[in-house]
């Protein structure tokens, strides 16, 4: 049996520290070591989401933002796919359930679950982009960290508003990208997320 990483909010760290969980501060996660089992720790053990969005190709796009925190500009990135990319409509009936074409770039937003071979691109190009527990949302999920002190940089205040990979446009809906940074990657993505949004 080979290490499994966990989930673990902050304030229940201490419980799963009790229970024999570790915390690997490299890659910045809580995980059960080899040999304990894992029936103490099921409620942080992550349940795989189903692909809710994919694409022939991925980039990483990287912009700047200030920390609430320590109030220094940051880098920042955010996951962008490219025209063609399809998106899961859900109906009220799961055979209905269809995947449908976008013609734009679209930035994922919350992004919750990805392959291996996806998360590993992402710790290679953007390390401080990772998986961890959101009090706003009550829920993990891929986020920035500040450069210097580590914060949290949430996707809402991120991705969603105006002002770090996007301005407004003159047109409804419309987003004009100021990314200044751009790494496309050679491979097929999928992941689940919880939004995304067109970019020009």
């Amino acid at each position: 049996m080979s290490e499994i990483e966990l989930q673990v909010p902050f304030t229940e760290k201490d419980e799963a520290k009790r229970l024999g969980a570790r915390w690997d501060s490299s890659r910045k996660t809580w995980y059960i070591p080899e040999g304990l089992e894992r029936l103490a720790f099921a409620r942080w053990i992550p349940t795989p989401q189903s692909p809710n969005i994919r694409a022939k190709g991925w980039s990483v796009a990287g912009s700047r933002r200030e920390c609430w925190r320590c109030k220094r500009v940051s880098r920042v990135f955010a996951v962008v796919l490219p025209p063609g990319y399809e998106a899961l409509r859900v109906e009220d009936d799961p055979s209905d359930d269809y995947w449908e074409g976008g013609e734009d770039l679209v930035l994922l937003s919350y992004v919750d679950d990805v392959p291996r071979s996806v998360a590993a691109q992402l710790h290679r190009l953007a390390p401080r982009y990772r998986i961890d527990y959101s009090q706003t949302t009550h829920s993990f999920y891929w986020m920035n960290h500040c450069e210097q002190c580590e914060a949290k940089l949430g996707d809402y205040e991120t991705l969603q508003e105006p002002g770090t990979f996007y301005v407004l446009g003159t047109g409804l809906n419309e987003r004009k990208v100021i990314i200044d940074s751009f790494h496309p990657v050679g491979e097929a993505f999928s992941a689940h997320c919880g939004a995304y949004a067109n970019l020009e």
